[in-house]
């Protein structure tokens, strides 16, 4: 299952490479990025009608590789369609044909039905309670729509029906996560020693309207490149420390390895350059965590966990060697500005009276309030509360009033919306995945099923902490990553454990 590379990893790569290249080409030249989005949008609704797998690949690796699906798009009249929404439309409708064409639909025993359902529910009546309540249709339809990725349940748990689909949504990730630690490093580099204020414009412009990510400087030419999508980054850094662990370097193929360890430095490079403390905390949840698992429950001893741990310190100060070189490196015409990325990464740690993460605090109270207006079934989606910001630009504007319906507290976004209620149910969807993946590794002895399990589950917890403070759970990014887990451990758990693949074609 991990052996990683193949033509499969290289199409997916190059492929991703050749999408970004053709955005930032779009950025320029507009009639490219229209074309472009509807060949896409054509295409992957043919092959969706024809062999639902490949529609979902393309949907898969667009979801790995962006934040919010806005590498294409088009601009419909006052409304932009993203490329995302559009993939969305073309795989749904491919799957319903798939369905419809086999009378294969969901199955009822996965013993996440009911839950799902109950959950589905409480998002429709705070999708009708956000209209009733005058909240604006468009508005509502913004914020509700990162939830439609729950819609794409039925092609996924289709799709991935066997170990072989298994590996392949594997080297998906992995070449996703190499392209787009690639792209964070050269925009880092691009960054801190471009001097043309109409070419940094250029570039900056690109990443703003294509909605990747957050591009913003830290001191004199370092640059924070913050991608929600960086979350596949944090994902794929559990997942090599359980192949050391579980599997072992000697079990892995060459090319594996060589993919292996050029991902492993690649994606925590991109996370240091994040500059998440979000992710960062996440992560320092989560890996004493999973250490402790591998040695309790895994019976890995000590001393392997040594070696994994010296691996991770190596790469981590290779990281920050890197990135230290990258941003003082000597251009023609350019002077080193001295900056270490070690002390910058400590600074941002130990600092805690800037702006946004006292605005972020200045938030809390509130939403406790709204929340405290409508405890059980919340206010509704689109609901906005006001308070006051500590940001420069708006405290100048309006002395530091701001109003919005996104809110960085994740789980208190949840509960103003759609209640407390609504967390909970959703809290039970969550639990009732974690508990088939524990049911797995109760019964399960294989090697490979159980680091994929077990990274799966250790993946949900870096995300429950994540989701406090960086909203992923209502969030595309993060609801695809539960649909892929609950895929994943349904092929597991009904046995479809054979090399070759399960045709989705009777």
């Amino acid at each position: 299952m991990f052996n990683i590379y193949s033509k499969f990893f290289l199409y997916s790569f190059w492929l991703i490479i050749i999408a970004e290249i053709l955005s930032i080409i779009g950025h320029l030249y507009g009639y490219v990025n229209t074309i472009t989005f509807w060949i896409i949008t054509v295409v992957v609704l043919l092959l969706s009608l024809w062999k639902l797998e490949y529609g979902f690949w393309v949907l898969c690796g667009e979801l790995f590789v962006t934040s919010f699906g806005y590498l294409f798009f088009w601009d419909a009249g006052a409304t932009r369609i993203s490329l995302r929404l559009a993939l969305f439309a073309a795989v749904f409708i491919g799957w319903v044909v798939h369905s419809i064409r086999y009378k294969k639909f969901l199955q009822k025993q996965s013993g996440l039905f009911i839950p799902i359902i109950i959950f589905l529910c409480f998002l429709s009546f705070g999708f009708i309670n956000g209209i009733l309540s005058n909240h604006g249709i468009q508005s509502v339809f913004l914020d509700i729509n990162g939830y439609l990725l729950w819609g794409i349940l039925g092609a996924a748990v289709t799709v991935i029906n066997s170990k072989e689909r298994i590996r392949r949504c594997l080297q998906l990730l992995f070449a996703s996560v190499l392209a787009i630690g690639i792209k964070t490093i050269f925009l880092l580099f691009y960054f801190s020693h471009q001097s043309d204020q109409s070419l940094f414009r250029f570039v900056y412009t690109w990443v703003r309207d294509t909605r990747v990510g957050e591009i913003a400087p830290v001191i004199q030419n370092y640059y924070r490149i913050f991608f929600q999508g960086h979350m596949w980054q944090l994902l794929l850094i559990f997942l090599v420390i359980l192949l050391l662990g579980i599997i072992g370097k000697r079990h892995l193929e060459k090319n594996a390895k060589k993919v292996l360890w050029a991902t492993a430095i690649v994606a925590s490079m991109t996370l240091l350059i994040s500059f998440s403390r979000s992710i960062w905390l996440a992560f320092a949840v989560a890996a004493p965590l999973l250490l402790l698992y591998l040695h309790y429950k895994e019976s890995i001893s000590y001393r392997h966990l040594g070696k994994i741990c010296l691996y991770m310190i190596g790469i981590g100060v290779i990281n920050l060697l890197l990135i230290t070189a990258i941003v003082n490196i000597r251009l023609p015409g350019g002077d080193s500005s001295g900056i270490s990325a070690a002390s910058l990464i400590q600074q941002r740690i130990s600092t805690t009276d800037e702006a946004a993460l006292k605005s972020r605090f200045q938030l809390l109270k509130p939403l406790v309030e709204k929340i405290g207006e409508k405890p059980l079934l919340g206010s509704g989606f689109a609901q906005i509360v006001r308070y006051q910001t500590l940001d420069p630009r708006t405290k100048n504007l309006n002395g530091g009033w701001y109003e919005t319906y996104s809110f960085e507290w994740g789980y208190l976004d949840i509960a103003v919306k759609i209640g407390i209620l609504g967390l909970l149910a959703y809290v039970w969807v969550i639990w009732k995945i974690f508990r088939k993946g524990i049911k797995i590794l109760h019964i399960s002895d294989n090697s490979e099923d159980r680091t994929i399990t077990i990274a799966l589950l250790f993946g949900i917890i870096s995300l429950l902490v994540l989701h406090a403070t960086t909203p992923y759970l209502n969030h595309p990014l993060g609801i695809f990553f539960l649909v892929i887990t609950i895929s994943i451990l349904q092929t597991l758990s009904s046995g479809q454990f054979k090399g070759a693949s399960v045709p989705l074609e009777n």
